[in-house]
């Protein structure tokens, strides 16, 4: 089976019974387990098997079947792959049974989507684009909007609260305003385009300021990782499509984190090329961008 095939056709939670793990609880359509990845004494990995995807709370990694394959057994994309159809032969018949939390606890959304709308009805969001340097580019990109989000504390009371964001790969949104940033739902890349230029980002900021400039086309394949946890996944998405990109150019941050996902790219893929050198001196290719603005905004959010 291919990656679409392995996806329709394995239930993630029926692969994880089969490595011996079992979901504590259900809220809804997820399922909540002990992390199969790291040492979790509670249950803060979750399961969407309606979706198809997980998403570790306490790493902050998730994705789909074949990206848990690749984390729990430490492979590539080609291994898991070949593990997946081998376990495909053997599927146990589908069971979900759910223990019973021994704490007795119930799972509640911190954040929920309320609306999501065009940019342009919100002065402040409007304002703090404007800041940044990229309304327009936001705007003619077509993937930011207005987000509008309900905050849930403990005893279900909620607060409105609002920012611009985009919709990752999986359909979590990644809100941004000038008092913070949060990811709502599940944490993943977002690719544009599908062009034989690849060009790689830490975030959509980032990727709107080179639009800015020129420097990229909205026809190129553009991948934002909105966080480096997730520069490996990133490196495997481009692997299938690796002999079709003529370029490989990559946009992290000048720092730790964006010397680490340079490094790791640059060894998977030894032609890719470090563009920074466009915003040198700058922490991102935003901050320059703001730099040459009017009136400068020294505390946004990044």
């Amino acid at each position: 089976m291919n990656t679409t095939q392995i996806k329709d056709s394995i239930l993630i939670s029926d692969y994880l019974r089969s490595e011996g793990y079992k979901p504590v609880r259900q809220s809804g359509n997820e399922f909540f387990y002990r992390s199969p990845i790291r040492e979790d004494k509670d249950p803060s990995f979750t399961v969407n098997d309606s979706r198809g995807v997980w998403f570790d709370h306490g790493s902050g990694k998730g994705g789909s079947i074949i990206d848990l394959v690749m984390e729990m057994k430490r492979s590539n994309l080609r291994e898991a792959i070949q593990h997946l159809n081998v376990y495909s032969q053997k599927i146990p018949f589908p069971n979900h049974q759910v223990e019973k939390d021994p704490i007795g606890k119930t799972s509640q959304k911190k954040h929920e989507i309320a609306s999501v709308k065009p940019l342009g009805n919100n002065f402040a969001l409007t304002s703090y684009l404007l800041d940044r340097g990229v309304f327009t580019e936001a705007v003619k990109s077509g993937i930011v909007s207005e987000v509008y989000y309900d905050y849930i504390d403990d005893s279900g009371a909620s607060k409105r609260y609002f920012g611009v964001g985009w919709s990752n790969d999986a359909g979590g949104y990644d809100v941004r305003s000038k008092y913070g940033k949060i990811c709502i739902g599940q944490k993943d890349l977002l690719t544009i385009g599908n062009g034989e230029r690849m060009n790689a980002f830490e975030g959509a900021m980032d990727f709107l300021s080179a639009l800015k400039e020129k420097e990229v086309s909205l026809k190129d394949t553009n991948i934002i990782l909105n966080s480096t946890s997730l520069t490996k996944k990133a490196i495997d998405a481009v692997y299938f499509n690796s002999k079709k990109y003529s370029d490989i150019n990559l946009y992290f941050d000048n720092d730790k984190s964006g010397n680490k996902a340079t490094l790791e790219f640059q060894i998977a893929y030894p032609l890719s090329k470090d563009k920074r050198y466009l915003f040198s001196g700058f922490s991102d290719y935003n901050e320059k961008i703001v730099s040459a603005l009017p009136t400068q905004k020294k505390s946004l959010t990044r």
